[in-house]
């Protein structure tokens, strides 16, 4: 078995101008891990005994301007189709279809059709993760590999190499965009600086929590926005059709970090903007992340 799903419906603590869904959406794919896997992912030991973390390192979130990450509301049902793919003994991918209507959730999530994105009123998400553990040094900065013995993954079955989030989180990391920006102008950057809050940032482990890593992204480019002479309410309408995030490094409590925004007009006419998140002082690189906005221009 390597596919569960399941119908949920959206509460308050579930949705908005905010991180939740997609922390909602992470903690379905700790609820896939621990079916199919055989793991309480929740309570994951590594040989030693020592918690070990399943951490996201590659998140991509592919909507359309019918249905974004944005777009689920109070009340709203939706159907959840998740197919687990193995990448060895410390790693797992998991493809989530989000589906309207119980039809469209019925069909099972092929690596042709997912890919596609054909669906519009499907949000079409990829998970990357690998377990993870606190060194010797018990900081956030030098987290090390460390997978539980009782992880399951020898029947997952493989992802096609064309498709593999590698080839994406790869060139991510040396060109610091998930982007082909070679038919792109270049319109507007600007950095900013942010301290890692300690009321709102870190997860129960202690980490800095992935969806944070979206609210931080967001935090930045509202400013970027307000930089552009663009109003809050012109924010909130914002439409993000794809949300692509690589996650490189974590960090304590307190750290100053820096943000470096670029604004991208394209050549469809749509809007990009990558986003570089690093440690002010040392300089380590935390995240890269890129997102297309559609601005209801076309050519």
């Amino acid at each position: 078995m390597s596919t569960v799903r399941r119908t949920e419906l959206i509460r308050p603590g579930m949705c908005g101008h905010n991180s939740l869904f997609a922390g909602q959406i992470g903690d379905w794919t700790w609820d896939a891990v621990s079916e199919v896997c055989g793991t309480d992912v929740l309570r994951a030991r590594d040989a030693t005994g020592a918690p070990t973390y399943l951490s996201f390192y590659y998140y991509r979130v592919r909507g359309s301007r019918r249905f974004h990450l944005r777009t689920p509301a109070f009340g709203d049902r939706l159907h959840i189709t998740s197919r687990l793919f193995g990448f060895g003994s410390e790693s797992v991918l998991t493809l989530h279809r989000i589906a309207r209507t119980p039809e469209a959730a019925a069909a099972p999530i092929e690596p042709e059709e997912f890919y596609a994105f054909a669906d519009p009123d499907c949000l079409y998400v990829e998970n990357f993760n690998r377990w993870v553990a606190r060194g010797a040094g018990g900081t956030n900065e030098g987290l090390v590999r460390s997978s539980p013995p009782d992880f399951e993954h020898r029947h997952l079955p493989e992802l096609p190499e064309k498709f593999s989030p590698r080839h994406a989180y790869g060139f991510a990391r040396r060109a610091l965009t998930f982007l082909d920006h070679r038919d792109d102008r270049r319109e507007a950057e600007l950095e900013v600086d942010y301290e890692v809050d300690p009321s709102r940032d870190l997860n129960g482990a202690g980490l800095l929590y992935f969806a944070s890593y979206f609210s931080i992204v967001d935090w930045a480019l509202l400013r970027f926005w307000r930089s552009l002479g663009r109003d809050d309410r012109s924010f909130l309408d914002r439409v993000v059709t794809d949300q692509q995030l690589c996650y490189l490094g974590n960090a304590d409590a307190g750290r100053p970090l820096t943000a470096g925004l670029r604004l991208w007009r394209c050549s469809d006419g749509q809007e990009a903007v990558d986003v570089v998140l690093r440690d002010r002082d040392t300089g380590r690189l935390l995240a890269v992340c890129s997102l297309r906005l559609d601005t209801g221009v076309t050519g």
